[in-house]
C-alpha cells in the first residue's frame, strides 16, 4: 500500500465512489448481480442444468410448461418434439449465446478501444486518411458485413464469432476516433499541450476519463449487436450447429412447433430479450454513476 504512487490512491478511490453511488441503484445493482448470474450460468452450465443440453426423455415429447394442466415440475419449462428438457437447453445456450457474445465484446473493446485512441491521436493527413476510411464502413450494416464474410468460411460458432469482431472492429474504433478527436479539439487539451502534457499523460487524465461513458455505451451497443448476430448467423446456418442448444439454433429448430409447443420457440427469443435488458439497464446505472461522480 506504501509503495503506491499518488495517481493510484486517487484513482482507487474515484472507482470505489463510482461504486458507492452505483450500489445505491437498486434497479442497476440487481440487474449487476443478474449478469455475475449468467457470467456464472455460462461458466458452469454442466452443473447447473438439471439434464444433459441433449439428453432425450422418451415418452414425455411435448410435455407443456409445468405450471400447465398436463407440465411436469420435473420438465419445469416442458420438452421438446424429441424429449429434451427445454430448461437445460437455455442453460447450456447461455454459454453459446452469452458466453460468445461477451468474448467477442471484451476483444472488441480493447483491440478497438486501443486502435480507436492510437487513430484519433493522430493528426493531420493521416487522421483525414482514416476518418475518411472508418466513415465508409457505416453505410453498410454490421449484420450485412457479418454475413458476407461468415459465407467464405465454414458454418460454425467459431467461425461466427471471427466473423461479427471483423464486422464490429471497424465501427467501434470509429466511435473511439471520434470520441478522442472531439475531446482533443477543446481548449483545455491545447493548454495542456501548450504545457508540453504527452500524449500519454493526455489519455490517462483527461481523454479516458471524459470519453468513459461514451465508452460504455458503445460497449453495450456492441454487445447487444453481438449476441443478436450470434442468434442471428446461427438461424440462417452460418453459426453455430444443431444439435448444440444456441438459442438460435433453437429457435430455427423449434419454428415448425410455433403452433403445437409455441414455448419451444418463444422461450429461446425471451432468454435473449432478457439478456439485453439485463446488460442495458446494468450499463445505464453506470453511466449515471459516472455522471454524478464528475459533477
Amino acid at each position: 500500500m506504501l509503495d503506491k504512487e499518488p495517481e493510484e490512491f486517487r484513482e482507487t478511490r474515484g472507482l470505489w465512489h463510482i461504486w458507492q453511488i452505483f450500489y445505491q441503484d437498486k434497479l442497476a445493482l440487481a440487474s449487476f448481480y443478474l449478469f455475475l448470474l449468467l457470467i456464472i450460468t455460462a461458466l458452469f452450465h454442466q452443473f447447473i442444468a438439471p439434464y444433459g443440453s441433449n439428453e432425450q426423455f422418451i415418452g414425455f415429447e411435448l410435455l407443456p410448461p409445468s405450471w400447465s394442466e398436463n407440465g411436469k415440475i420435473a420438465y419445469f419449462l416442458g420438452t421438446d418434439d424429441i424429449g429434451r428438457d427445454i430448461l437445460s437447453r437455455l442453460i447450456g445456450g447461455t454459454t453459446y449465446t452469452f458466453g460468445t457474445a461477451l468474448l467477442v465484446v471484451l476483444f472488441t473493446s480493447v483491440l478497438g478501444g486501443v486502435l480507436g485512441i492510437c487513430a484519433g491521436l493522430s493528426q493531420g493527413l493521416k487522421s483525414r486518411i482514416l476518418g475518411h476510411f472508418f466513415d465508409s464502413f457505416l453505410s453498410i450494416p454490421i449484420l450485412l458485413i457479418a454475413i458476407i464474410i461468415a459465407t467464405l468460411m465454414q458454418p460454425s460458432l467459431i467461425n461466427a464469432m471471427l466473423s461479427i469482431t471483423l464486422a464490429l472492429l471497424p465501427y467501434f474504433i470509429h466511435e473511439i476516433y471520434q470520441a478522442v478527436q472531439q475531446e482533443l479539439k477543446k481548449e483545455y487539451i491545447l493548454m495542456l499541450r501548450l504545457d508540453g502534457a504527452s500524449d500519454w499523460l493526455l489519455v490517462k487524465e483527461t481523454i479516458l476519463p471524459n470519453i468513459a461513458i461514451r465508452y460504455i455505451c458503445e460497449i453495450t451497443r456492441a454487445f447487444i449487436i453481438a449476441i443478436v448476430d450470434i442468434s442471428a448467423l446461427s438461424f440462417i446456418s452460418l453459426g453455430a450447429q444443431r444439435p448444440t442448444p444456441e438459442w438460435g439454433v433453437m429457435i430455427k429448430d423449434y419454428m415448425d412447433l410455433i403452433y403445437l409447443a409455441p414455448w419451444a420457440t418463444i422461450l429461446p427469443g425471451v432468454a435473449i430479450i432478457i439478456t439485453i435488458v439485463i446488460v442495458l439497464i446494468m450499463a445505464n446505472g453506470l453511466c449515471k454513476a459516472i455522471e454524478k461522480y464528475y459533477e
